[in-house]
């Protein structure tokens, strides 16, 4: 019954199925692939890590980024990037080569794929948010790194707020590490920082709770009960939360807050 009705809903569709099969010829299946599993327009490339030079970028960098294959560079992409993602960037790497030295075997370093997001100025001048997905080829016999796969996708049609989270995902049934929040907590027990990235917040710690439980939907009264505190308070706390910036309301304040990574 079931089938029938996908069918039935298929066939009033007119002159939607073909009535006669017909063979392939000539079909690039690598690139459907590519289309069919990123999400929006992407590039890739494989970098040599001795020399950090890329042995090969796809041509799609070009409709992207607005630079053809052989200018890219790392520095390239540091240039490109939106300098409130500077920091963030340099962190998930710093976990990235942690735990690739220290929290798995030297030949299961192929065996993960490495996710986050940044943000990098397109072709027309704007930023916009990429996900940022690279494996390991090839290692030395101690896991120093050769050569690694990487593909960049735009996926600002889909979100232009960085959740701020790094994932190792785990191939061939080793053990994945999702969302991984590496700016505020301590992702491995003898991590240790190559930089310190506290700053400065614009809002006290208490603050920060009462714009998040904004955020999250929660009236002036609920906040007030979920903080233990005075109604009249809260409300203070919204009122010194807008001195603080230019937004005309608490909603873009929150808005604000997510992309920065404040909350």
């Amino acid at each position: 019954m079931k089938k029938e009705l996908i069918f039935n809903l298929w066939n009033s569709h007119k002159n939607y199925l073909g009535n006669q099969s017909s063979e392939l010829q000539n079909i690039n299946y690598p690139e459907l692939v590519g289309n069919l599993f990123c999400p929006g327009h992407y590039f890739y490339y494989v970098i040599d890590s001795p020399t950090l030079t890329y042995d090969f970028v796809s041509d799609s960098i070009v409709d992207i980024l607005g630079i053809s294959p052989l200018e890219l560079s790392v520095d390239n992409i540091i240039e490109l990037l939106h300098p409130d993602d500077l920091n963030w960037l340099l962190r998930c790497e710093d976990v990235v080569a942690y735990f690739l030295k220290n929290q798995i075997r030297p030949e299961d370093i192929v065996n993960y794929k490495i996710c986050y997001c940044i943000r990098l100025k397109v072709k027309d001048g704007s930023y916009h948010l990429f996900s940022i997905q690279t494996i390991t080829l090839k290692t030395t016999e101690n896991g120093a790194l050769l050569k690694v796969f990487g593909c960049i996708t735009d996926i600002n049609h889909i979100t232009s707020i960085n959740n701020k989270r790094l994932s190792l995902i785990g191939l061939n049934g080793k053990p994945s590490y999702l969302e991984l929040d590496v700016l505020n907590d301590q992702p491995f027990k003898d991590f240790k920082p190559f930089m310190s990235f506290k700053k400065e917040l614009p809002y006290t710690k208490r603050e920060l709770e009462v714009i998040k439980l904004i955020g999250e939907g929660f009236s002036t009264s609920n906040i007030s009960e979920i903080l233990h505190i005075s109604e009249k308070t809260v409300l203070t706390h919204r009122k010194n939360i807008l001195k603080k910036t230019k937004f005309k309301n608490t909603t873009e304040v929150v808005a604000n807050c997510i992309r920065k990574g404040y909350i």
